[in-house]
């Protein structure tokens, strides 16, 4: 088992479990193969193409298989001699709906070595049959007329002496094998004008194939087109977005150089408003102190106020600037001699 290969193996175990089970196969229990001619057609085109013949012969004979004349023990069956066929019929399974179609097996032909479809053949003969036959009493004049007189024009215009000479000059074999070559250039050109209708039909077919599939990519383009359109639509509208933000931003930036300019002026103006306002302070710090010594000279006039000075303030019995006291971290300094 460990030699041979994985098919061999798999029919071994089959044999083994089948003869565990019943007894062993023999050729009678082939015969009756009528429900389940498919399976047992596979099993014997992978095992034995001539035991398949020998069914198929039987059955066309008109032998039913499930009616086999058995033998008596001792003695022999003598069938009819199988006869030779170059042409045989045979049943295929369809590909397509299950169902069978007759073909001519000529792959034993040394000449043509393939198959035709019946069917094939079925239809070049009834479109031929017009051509086979012969028409009424229509047109006396046609050569497919059934009364047109074949031997008589024959006679009148194609038996001259000059061609009696030449065909009785030449013996019979030679008058048939000229038969047979005009016969095979016949067949030549009817076989070539055949496939040439047939390339025709099917450039034609082809033609209209590619006609198609040139409305589907034109419809194909004119969506892409479409779409590009779109596109540049939307692009556009895009560029003047664009645009217009490029304005918007041109404009935000010139109102923030003269936001900023302003801002500018404003700390300008809040640091002279500053200084101004120091300056008010220091002015009437002036205007009260002289309106004070006025007052002092009023109630005073013999006294001299001259070395009056806004800026100074007593400081330990002395008349001496602010900023010394501040420096000095003094400025416990009589209230009322400040005042005065």
């Amino acid at each position: 088992m460990s030699k041979i290969s994985g098919e061999s193996a798999k029919i071994v175990e089959f044999l083994e479990e089948f003869v565990e089970k019943t007894e062993l196969l023999s050729l009678t229990m082939l015969f009756k193969w009528d429900k389940e001619r498919e399976y047992v057609e596979r099993y014997l085109e992978t095992t034995n193409g001539g035991l398949k013949n020998f069914f198929r012969n039987r059955a066309e004979r008109g032998h039913s298989a499930s009616n086999v004349i058995k033998a008596e023990e001792g003695t022999v069956v003598n069938q009819p001699p199988e006869k030779k066929r170059v042409v045989s019929m045979k049943r295929r399974r369809a590909e397509e709906g299950g169902s069978s179609k007759k073909v001519i097996d000529l792959t034993s032909n040394r000449c043509c070595g393939k198959e035709v479809s019946l069917d094939e053949v079925k239809r070049s003969t009834e479109r031929q049959k017009p051509l086979h036959g012969y028409v009424g009493e229509e047109d006396l004049t046609s050569v497919w007329s059934e009364h047109f007189p074949m031997s008589v024009v024959a006679e009148e215009h194609f038996q001259s002496k000059i061609d009696l000479e030449l065909l009785g000059y030449v013996d019979d074999k030679t008058r048939a094998q000229f038969t047979q070559v005009c016969a095979a250039r016949l067949l030549c050109l009817g076989r070539f004008e055949e496939l040439k209708a047939d390339n025709e039909a099917e450039r034609k077919k082809q033609e209209s194939n590619w006609g198609q599939k040139k409305i589907e990519l034109e419809g194909k383009l004119a969506a892409a087109m479409e779409q590009v359109a779109a596109k540049d639509k939307d692009l556009l509208e895009l560029k003047a977005d664009h645009e217009q933000l490029k304005g918007k931003l041109k404009k935000f930036e010139k109102e923030k150089t003269e936001l900023e300019a302003r801002v500018v002026e404003l700390c300008v103006e809040k640091k002279e408003a500053e200084t101004s306002k120091e300056n008010h302070g220091y002015t009437m710090l002036e205007i009260g102190f002289e309106r004070a010594r006025k007052q002092a000279e009023y109630f005073h006039p013999d006294l001299k106020f001259d070395n009056l000075d806004p800026i100074k303030v007593v400081h330990n019995g002395t008349l001496v600037d602010d900023d010394e006291v501040d420096v000095e971290g003094g400025g416990d300094h009589d209230p009322q001699d400040g005042e005065a």
